[in-house]
Parts: structure tokens; C-alpha cells; sequence
């Protein structure tokens, strides 16, 4: 029989920050499109090494109000938003990220940043 595999502690776990943003461009963007977005920026600015520390991830984005999550390493927050202050452009179309806060939980981010552009 097969062992379920061990977790580990919250005590050894990466502990992440969550960045709420919106998109501003001349057209609406594709989640695929601001995760590539995301990628590029943090590989531009940060390189390959800083990249891997920071870890980027795309957690949502609403293609309506041009509105989403970012989750980074705590440690790493600021360089995050530095390189995404960086984008100028989105796939050949001009586009700026606005950060609109960094939180500890998705919840928290949700109710303080995002409420206002109908995120529950």
C-alpha cells in the first residue's frame, strides 16, 4: 500500500505576498497575454536569477476590468513591482501595469485594492 506523501510544515513553506494591479492600454488584454507580460518584464529587469528568487506567479486576472493577482516571495515585492513598473508595452500595443497594493492574503487584497472594480 502506498504512503500518502509528507507535507510540508507552514513553518518550512515559502511565505508569499499578493500584488493587486490593473492593466491600462490602448485595447483589452488576454490573461495569456498579461502572463507572458509578467514573465518578460521579470526576465528583463530581474534576469534569469532574480527571476527564480522573486517567483512570479499570474493567481487571476479579469478581463473585463483589466484587474489581477500577482503572487511573489515576500522578500522580493519591490523588485517585482519595479520591473512591472518597467512595461511599456503589451504584444505590439502600448499598456502600463498601475500597482494597486501588496497584501499577505488574497482575501485581505480583495476586499482592500480590488472591491471597487467588482472583485468578490
Amino acid at each position: 500500500m502506498r504512503e500518502k506523501p509528507k507535507y510540508l510544515p507552514p513553518t518550512l513553506r515559502d511565505k508569499h505576498r499578493y500584488i493587486a494591479f490593473q492593466v491600462i492600454g490602448e485595447r483589452p488584454f488576454k490573461r495569456d497575454e498579461i502572463k507572458r507580460a509578467v514573465w518578460d518584464a521579470s526576465l528583463s529587469a530581474l534576469g534569469v536569477l532574480g527571476s527564480a528568487k522573486t517567483k512570479p506567479w499570474l493567481i487571476k486576472f479579469d478581463e473585463k476590468s483589466q484587474t489581477g493577482i500577482i503572487r511573489v516571495d515576500r522578500k522580493h515585492v519591490e523588485e517585482l513591482r519595479f520591473a512591472l513598473a518597467l512595461v511599456t508595452g503589451i504584444n505590439g500595443s502600448k499598456a502600463i501595469f498601475r500597482t494597486l497594493g501588496v497584501s499577505g492574503t488574497i482575501k485581505r487584497l480583495k476586499i482592500k485594492f480590488l472591491k471597487e472594480f467588482g472583485w468578490r
